[in-house]
């Protein structure tokens, strides 16, 4: 039985697929959690007003395809010109927005997704993209485990006895 740094075993492609999904959601909340701590030191450092709050927001809006990374964005917003911030805090605080962002989206994600269901990072990256402008949200919602229940079945298919 493989562990979770590579392809799974040979063996029945449907347990493996529901082992691959568990992995998956596995790797969404870590994601999550990681997320939600590079949003508490940005935003902490620029003194975002309620800081730890949309730091939980913006980790658990990673789950909402497309529009979950904006919804940090605009409570950071919204807390900043209550507060009254100066521009020097808008500006850190966008900044930290904007790391955590290509942070997310070219090194958390596929790391974290294409080690444990045995694929690349690039074609993780690549299938999001397709996935997302094909399929919309929902194609970026199901990218990931598509690609990697059909690498489970591709891999059983072309399995050499």
């Amino acid at each position: 039985m493989a562990g979770m740094n590579g392809p799974p075993a040979p063996g029945n492609p449907v347990h493996e697929s529901f082992r691959v999904l568990g992995l998956y959601v596995r790797a969404q909340f870590l994601i999550a959690g990681i997320l939600t701590v590079l949003y508490a030191i940005g935003f902490a450092i620029a003194h975002v007003p309620l800081w730890p709050v949309i730091a939980v927001v913006g980790g658990l809006s990673n789950f909402v395809p497309r529009v979950g990374s904006l919804i940090p964005l605009a409570l950071m917003a919204v807390a900043n010109a209550i507060a009254e911030r100066n521009m020097t805090d808008w500006l850190i605080a966008f900044g930290a927005w904007v790391l955590v962002q290509l942070l997310e989206g070219f090194v958390i994600t596929p790391r974290l997704l294409s080690k444990p269901l045995g694929l690349r990072p690039l074609p993780v990256f690549l299938v999001l993209l397709a996935g997302s402008f094909f399929f919309g949200p929902v194609g970026l919602l199901v990218a990931v485990p598509v690609l990697a229940v059909g690498m489970v079945f591709w891999r059983h298919l072309t399995r050499k006895e």
